[in-house]
């Protein structure tokens, strides 16, 4: 792991600081804005997470509007990404991505080094910030590596005992190591494996930067003025956030399709599912035992030949099978371009 943030960077215990975001935050089940960031700032931004063409030496980042003049789809500053890049016509041109979409979770490394200069002219305290990450991206473990054949080398955690088994910074279906160090510190992980913070502040709270594990996007919030810079810098590409908007929802179309789908799976057993970004093609069979349950095998393939194959143990019964059903058929449609 390469950490490249200032030396100042350290582990702490002091997991208390956080309680103004876990007695700010509205109910994570609401799926609002405010179950992600606190609404507690003058104005917000939503900093959209690039995909990226990949190259036969690197790769080149694409952003949203780029995609949304692809599509014809207008990007407007509540869109999920699937209303952009999975449209319900197909275009005329190729896909200007052709990765699986953007990273869920985590700044891009050179977005979140666009913030900093920004944000540090919005604070009294640039050089006493905090900083959340989540405790389940895996490389923040102990571990071993060798290669094949040889003996494993331990590799040690990176995280000081004191921190790993002390106390967490502890949110709704989320827990957090807690760091801090200057506003640079939010780079500190973000050359290798790069990961940037899922929350940051600083010590005098004039903003928040959250980045939640299942977003392909972030929020910032700020003054007014913060959030206006934001939302024209050339570096970023921001759009205005509500606190009381939801942060996730699906597209009419998709809804529609995948209830036309679950008819036919219901009915007939099978479905077949043609999209602009890839087909799925769906198969149901039915445990026989007084209409509960049974299996559900969904095959997608999208336009970048990644396939993938899931089954689905089905729970529901009577009319709440066709609605478990079409949620999976949900997820993967979308999934043809957000996973």
């Amino acid at each position: 792991m390469e950490q490249i943030a200032a030396p100042e960077t350290l582990w702490s215990t002091a997991v208390d600081e956080a309680d103004w975001i876990a007695a700010s935050l509205a109910p994570f089940e609401d799926r609002l804005v405010a179950s992600v960031i606190p609404p507690v700032f003058e104005a917000y931004a939503r900093l959209l997470h690039p995909a990226h063409y990949i190259l036969a030496k690197g790769m080149r980042i694409v952003r949203w509007r780029e995609i949304a003049q692809w599509s014809g789809i207008p990007l407007h500053p509540d869109s999920q990404f699937h209303s952009i890049a999975l449209p319900p016509v197909k275009p005329a041109g190729p896909a200007p991505w052709n990765s699986q979409g953007p990273e869920r979770g985590s700044l891009e490394a050179t977005d979140a080094e666009a913030l900093i200069e920004p944000l540090a002219a919005y604070t009294s305290t640039p050089s006493n910030c905090l900083f959340c990450m989540w405790d389940g991206w895996g490389w923040d473990t102990a571990m071993s590596a060798a290669l094949p054949g040889e003996v494993p080398i331990p590799v040690p955690d990176p995280v000081p005992p004191e921190v790993r088994y002390g106390p967490r910074v502890r949110l709704p279906h989320r827990d957090y190591l807690l760091y801090t160090g200057p506003i640079e510190a939010a780079l500190a992980f973000a050359g290798s494996p790069g990961q940037t913070p899922s929350l940051w502040w600083p010590a005098d709270r004039a903003w928040c930067v959250a980045s939640e594990v299942d977003l392909c996007w972030s929020y910032v919030g700020g003054t007014a003025r913060l959030i206006e810079d934001l939302l024209t810098d050339p570096a970023l590409e921001a759009v205005p956030a509500v606190p009381d908007h939801l942060h996730s929802w699906v597209e009419n179309y998709v809804v529609e399709t995948s209830e036309r789908a679950t008819g036919e799976l219901v009915g007939s057993g099978k479905s077949t599912i043609e999209t602009a970004r890839g087909s799925i093609k769906a198969s149901l069979r039915k445990s026989g035992r007084m209409g509960r349950g049974g299996t559900l095998r969904i095959q997608a393939e999208g336009r970048n030949k990644v396939n993938s194959r899931a089954e689905h143990r089905l729970a529901a019964s009577g009319d709440e099978l066709p609605r478990e059903i079409c949620g999976y058929l949900i997820m993967a449609m979308t999934g043809l371009v957000e996973d």
